[in-house]
This record gives C-alpha cells, sequence and structure tokens, in this order.
C-alpha cells in the first residue's frame, strides 16, 4: 500500500482517539473497536490472510451457524460481515471526529466465535488532516479486504464481483448505521461518503445508483441460507426457486 496522503497527516492526540472510539462504539458492535490488554484467544488480523486452515476453521463455523450447504455461501457471509467492521470503525470515525484509526497496525487483532469476529487494538492510533477519505479506502481495501479476498479463494473459487459487491454494500450499509445514529454536530454525511468511495476504480460498477437509491450488480448468496430473503440492495428482485438456477454473481 502507497499510504500516498499519510505524509499530509499527523497523529491524534491518545485522548481524542480513545475518546472518539469510545462514542462510535456506542452504535452497536460493528462500530466497537476493543483497546488495552487483549484476552485470550485473540490473534493477528493478518493472520487471516496467510493461514488457511485458521480461515477455513471459521468459514465452517460461519457455515454451521448459518445453516448454509455451499462454502461460498459462508465465505459470502464472513467476508460481508468482516468487511462491516472495518468500515464501520473507519467511517464512524471520520465522519463523526475527522479521524482515522490506523487499522492496518500489526497490532490489530481478533477474537472469534461461531463465526462471529471482534476487533481489537492493544494501542490504539489515529490519523488526523486532510486526506483521510482516500486513506480509509487504501487502507481497507489494499490492507484487509483485497488480501481476505485472495486468502478466501486459495479455499475455493469464488466470484471476484460478488466480494467487490460485498466490500461496497458493506460501505454503504456501515455508512446508512452511522447517519441514523449520528452524532449532533458531525460535518458530513456518511452516506455522501460512501458514494465517493464507491467511485473508487477498486469498487467499481459494484453498486448501480438512482434516484430512488442503490441496488447491487451481484447478489451475496444469502438468499440460499436457512431461512432467509433477499437482502434491501440486492440485484434480484424475487429469490431464484429453480433448481440449479444460475445465480447473479
Amino acid at each position: 500500500m502507497s499510504r500516498r496522503s499519510w505524509v499530509a497527516c499527523t497523529l491524534a492526540p491518545p485522548a481524542a482517539t480513545m475518546a472518539a472510539l469510545a462514542d462510535i462504539g456506542e452504535i452497536n458492535e460493528y462500530f466497537a473497536l476493543g483497546t488495552g490488554p487483549a484476552g485470550a484467544g485473540r490473534l493477528p488480523v493478518q493472520q487471516l490472510y496467510t493461514d488457511s486452515d485458521l480461515l477455513e476453521g471459521i468459514v465452517e463455523r460461519v457455515r454451521t451457524r448459518i445453516g448454509a450447504t455451499e462454502r461460498r455461501v459462508a465465505v459470502s457471509t464472513f467476508f460481508l460481515g468482516f468487511a462491516a467492521r472495518l468500515w464501520s470503525v473507519g467511517v464512524g470515525a471520520v465522519i463523526g471526529h475527522r479521524l482515522l484509526p490506523d487499522l492496518g497496525t500489526p497490532e490489530l487483532s481478533f477474537g472469534e466465535t461461531g463465526g462471529h469476529v471482534t476487533l481489537h487494538v492493544a494501542h490504539p492510533l489515529a490519523w488526523q488532516g486532510d486526506d483521510l477519505e482516500p486513506m480509509l479506502a487504501d487502507m481497507i481495501l489494499d490492507e484487509h479486504l483485497t488480501p481476505l479476498a485472495t486468502a478466501l479463494n486459495r479455499l475455493g473459487p469464488i466470484s471476484p464481483k460478488l466480494l467487490r459487491g460485498n466490500a461496497a454494500s458493506a460501505l454503504l450499509g456501515a455508512a446508512n448505521v452511522f447517519d441514523r445514529h449520528r452524532r449532533v454536530g458531525a460535518p458530513d454525511s456518511a452516506r455522501l461518503l460512501a458514494e465517493r468511495l464507491c467511485a473508487d476504480h477498486r469498487l467499481s460498477g459494484a453498486i448501480r445508483f438512482d434516484d430512488t437509491g442503490y441496488r447491487r450488480a451481484s447478489c451475496c448468496l444469502y438468499y440460499r441460507t436457512r431461512n432467509s430473503g433477499l437482502c434491501g440492495d440486492c440485484v434480484l428482485t424475487d429469490i431464484p426457486v429453480t433448481p440449479g438456477r444460475k445465480d447473479a454473481s
């Protein structure tokens, strides 16, 4: 990753960083980033991208939890949820506090139970400056979601278009949640930030915007889980019922 704009930014005061993380962490679990001494069982997030056995075990626990018969459905669900946690922390801090937590630090760790992941940084740092948006995109897409997609493909083929759609959908979903719970005085709309980031070439074509909202250009396959339906932004308008029908992914 180039970290192209980081030279124009400075580290925020530690107290401001902790206050921002505490504030956005009250929204919901996706916006929470644990701090302080890490508990037992936590592993570096980077290990997800290099340890296929570790990643496969997590995907299998996701598959069991959601009642999916196909690995690719569990892969999609895990990727979407993981992306949502990263985007939520980043978007919430940037829009709510004009700070960008350093989620690219080697200290970033995760805990997992039943396919549910939580994130933790023992000594959080955050950046402040005028170029936080491109930095946020680089941090999430280059340092996390691209290597995660590569790692997941080692477990078995998964559509790049599907994962790109998951990355963009998770970004917009995080933004929409933040705007519903936004703190008084937030200088910008998280949704507008998300729309700007969706124009990035790494998310190109993943979302189709119109006057009424937006839809994905792919399906995350959630409808293939037990007792489920279509997501609100799904490219599909009806659940496929014909066995063997090709999915829009």
